[in-house]
């Protein structure tokens, strides 16, 4: 017997104000029960987290991966009945989720003797990305980049207003080294080189840290030949089998119910269950009850995963978990594109001004903040100038160190470019208020020849004047990937209750667990997420094989 996960309506939708949208939305990420009946009652309600918000609706017209396509909720509310159950299974551990903390997981238990069923709910593993985080190991020693793990993590605790657990944060950066250099012996030869090439550099007040090593095949390649070793080690892999209710007793977690081809799978696991199912990037009740309205108003969401919708949060919720305060935050970039996809030449540090023609931002800034004060502006976007008859040569002069050529950056620009003769014609075309618009570009061509940005303290180098026609602008919003905040867990990767005591044999990892990032991503804690990935993968294999303390 196969269960059918009902559809229902968008309850979150209401705190976006967004009477278009429902519209447009209507028949996506079914639920098969509200989160907030799991979980504290949903910010719509509460009113506190949308003043003006009446205006910012999320750009859910032609994008090919936004979250208004369908994505069926796997985690079923109702109890499973035992006529239901078609097959039943035993292990030591179940790994839910084939994404890079679960495949780790997978791997380091496997390889520690443990028998393993790894469920994942799509056809293949989730992986995508260039760089894993981590201090005191390998690549970064014979590259000579020696880094502080005590001031990087207490960066991240100063980025979360230490509304975060530091014994996760000292974890992550006590063991990351020794993870990733595990890891790389597993994978061998398989997944290319591995560089630390970035050094620490400070601007702004902001350190962007050289922590992310480089796999020169990409974290698909990496992820991959983890789930081999997984699978040699004997590791039983099951795709499209997504987990969809935990089994529990006496308040102790005992193993999960899985939805196969045939019917529900029982499969009781005697050390412990992990979630690690990603993000809810792909369920809008989530979304829209947990995320700030603006943050949601983004031109561009470009995680493929569309099966991220929060079913680990759902389970581990259901079982009395606690998790991270809301609101939570994205991942998010600039440089969000009304084609729906990131705009590579929008990144860089030309000059951007809201609708109202005014500057707002020094445009050096890293990923987040930079993200943040566009979403800040009228209508959560902004628009990025650049001008001349040479294209290209202003592409170049202002990409610095960026990994495109001047081409692959008009080409990512090309069909959201706007083109004018003259700045009031551009204003006109783009909505933005001419006679500010002119005054601005006038002040930021003094601030260009006179070598120095005194108004906002953009680097020399990256001050490019707007000198004469014709005129360009790339209307920009934010560039969403995944959701960050989830489960309360402790340093061990153990599900914690909302008094702080562990659910026994309950265990998140990734973008299911919380407790490291409030407020904003840390973008300029380079890999970081990756880097979390492993490390607890890696951990908590271990841990289960009773290999730590």
């Amino acid at each position: 017997m196969k269960r059918t996960v009902s559809r229902r309506g968008f309850i979150g939708l209401g705190c976006l104000g967004a009477t278009a949208a429902a519209a447009s939305l209507a028949g996506c990420a079914p639920q098969a029960k509200d989160a907030g009946d799991v979980g504290t009652s949903a910010m719509a309600e509460t009113g506190t987290a949308a003043p003006g918000s009446e205006t910012l609706i999320p750009n859910a017209g032609e994008l090919e991966f936004f979250p208004p396509m369908e994505s069926e909720v796997a985690y079923v509310a109702e109890p499973v009945a035992d006529d239901e159950v078609t097959e039943t299974l035993s292990c030591d551990v179940v790994v839910c989720g084939a994404g890079m903390s679960g495949v780790a997981a997978a791997a380091s238990a496997s390889q520690n003797g443990l028998s393993v069923i790894l469920l994942e709910k799509g056809s293949t593993f989730a992986a995508r990305g260039t760089e894993i985080g981590a201090f005191g190991d390998r690549i970064h020693k014979e590259a000579d980049n020696v880094l502080d793990p005590v001031a990087f993590m207490e960066d991240g605790l100063a980025t979360a207003h230490f509304r975060c657990d530091r014994n996760v944060w000292k974890r992550w950066c006590d063991r990351s080294g020794e993870a990733l250099d595990w890891a790389i012996d597993v994978v061998g030869d398989a997944c290319g080189s591995f560089t630390a090439l970035g050094k620490n550099s400070v601007f702004a007040g902001v350190t962007t840290w050289g922590s992310g090593v480089r796999v020169e095949k990409g974290i698909p390649s990496f992820v991959e030949n983890l789930l081999a070793a997984a699978e040699a080690g004997g590791t039983d892999v099951r795709f499209n089998t997504p987990a969809v209710q935990l089994l529990s007793q006496d308040g102790k977690v005992t193993g999960v119910y899985a939805q196969g081809e045939g019917g529900i799978i029982k499969i009781e696991a005697s050390q412990g269950v992990v979630l690690a199912t990603g993000g809810y990037e792909f369920n809008w009740d989530l979304l829209t009850q947990r995320i700030r309205p603006r943050d949601l108003a983004v031109y561009a969401w470009i995680n493929p995963t569309m099966t991220n919708t929060g079913d680990g949060l759902l389970m581990g919720l259901a079982a009395g978990a606690a998790e991270d305060d809301w609101p939570h935050i994205l991942m998010n970039d600039p440089a969000g594109a009304k084609t729906g996809n990131r705009a590579n030449g929008a990144m860089l540090a030309f000059l951007r001004v809201n609708e109202n023609g005014e500057r707002f931002v020094n445009e050096n800034l890293s990923f987040e903040y930079m993200s943040n004060a566009i979403m800040y502006q009228p209508g959560a976007h902004d628009f990025v100038l650049l001008s001349g008859s040479d294209i290209l040569g202003s592409l170049e002069k202002a990409k610095g160190g960026a990994p495109w050529s001047p081409e692959d950056m008009y080409e990512s620009i090309k069909d959201v470019l706007v083109e004018a003769d003259t700045l009031d014609e551009l204003a006109e075309k783009c909505g933005i208020n001419a006679e500010n618009l002119s005054r601005t570009v006038a002040r930021y061509n003094e601030l260009c020849a006179a070598g120095e940005d005194t108004d906002y303290g953009k680097k020399p180098n990256d001050l490019i004047p707007l000198e004469s026609g014709p005129y360009y602008a790339v209307e920009e919003s934010g560039c969403c990937l995944v959701t960050v905040n989830g489960l309360r867990t402790d340093a061990d990767s153990r599900v914690l209750d909302p008094k702080v005591a562990a659910i026994e044999g309950l265990y998140a990892l990734g973008n299911v667990s919380g407790s490291m990032f409030n407020g904003t991503y840390p973008h300029h804690m380079s890999a970081v997420s990756h880097g979390r990935c492993l490390t607890f993968g890696y951990l908590v294999g271990r841990r289960l094989a009773g290999l730590e303390d």
